[in-house]
């Protein structure tokens, strides 16, 4: 989910009720907070409390809220865990400790302190940026599965034979979510249960109605639809000025304004004339309809 901000770069408190609402009216499945997408790791702690609480209660218990509570120091991810518990969010993530390289050994003794300290389900966030070597350590499962309060993973990665091997080694017992959007069809078949990306905010209802049709075998459809999402995905990589397009897309499709962004993320992003993001917009959801 967007973390939507003022002109001046604090979190816009009151438009997040707007997305909240926006995306539970679409049907999404639940709300993924302070993530990349959210640019959590951008904010203060007290922001970022903020902004967790105040998507807590405009979800009422709705649709699921997994708080994302990753931080340079174990210490405030602890804080952070601690604080989603005490609010009522259904579930926390982490990305690996921020920055600082660090072992195996160092990394899943971040996930035992972060995970083991509520009762609620964990699910650690992998991400290619942060090497995709450690999934092909035969001990990773099994690591995976001791860790205290663990349910599942966000893996954001594009070699999706390491993601069916992880899959395979923990023996179905890890919801397994992708967090690459141009491969969400794709993940399905190497065991993805969902997809949680940032695009769904734009295109919830349509990626979500694709991906229930190709994993009940419609396959056709997850082609087509996969080849035009694929393309767009990798025209706005290549533009410079996805969170340009983004915030455009949103004001233009919903009429929520989600700000300039933190900084410094957002800097430098090329800018969009309207009717080119109508255009992207009308492509995407009519090869969703299979148009």
């Amino acid at each position: 989910m967007f973390t939507p901000f003022s002109e001046s770069g604090q979190p816009a408190l009151a438009v997040v009720d707007q997305i909240v609402e926006t995306l539970v009216r679409e049907g999404l499945d639940g709300l993924y907070v302070l993530g990349a997408t959210g640019q959590g790791p951008a904010l203060s702690l007290e922001d970022r409390k903020q902004v967790a609480e105040r998507v807590v209660n405009a979800s009422a218990g709705r649709v699921p809220v997994i708080v994302h509570v990753g931080c340079i120091s174990t210490g405030d991810a602890v804080e952070l865990a601690r604080h989603a518990s005490e609010i009522g969010a259904d579930a926390i993530s982490s990305v690996p400790p921020i920055f600082y390289p660090c072992t195996p050994e160092a990394l899943f003794e971040h996930y035992r302190r972060v995970g083991g300290e509520t009762d609620l389900p964990f699910y650690p966030y992998h991400h290619f940026m942060f090497g995709e070597s450690m999934l092909a350590d035969p001990e990773y499962p099994e690591r995976l599965l001791s860790l205290p309060n663990i349910a599942g993973m966000k893996i954001t990665v594009r070699d999706l034979f390491l993601f069916g091997i992880l899959q395979r080694h923990t023996h179905g017992r890890l919801n397994l979510f992708s967090g690459a959007d141009e491969l969400m069809c794709h993940a399905a078949v190497s065991g993805a249960v969902g997809a949680i990306g940032t695009f769904y905010n734009l295109f919830g209802p349509t990626c979500q109605a694709v991906r229930k049709a190709f994993v009940a075998g419609e396959f056709a459809r997850g082609k087509a639809f996969m080849a035009v999402f694929q393309g767009t995905i990798d025209r706005l990589l290549r533009s410079g000025g996805v969170y340009a397009f983004l915030r455009t897309a949103m004001k233009l499709k919903y009429e929520i304004e989600i700000g300039p962004g933190a900084a410094p993320s957002t800097y430098g992003t090329v800018s969009w004339k309207d009717d080119e993001v109508r255009a992207v917009i009308q492509e995407v959801e009519e090869a969703g309809r299979g148009g």
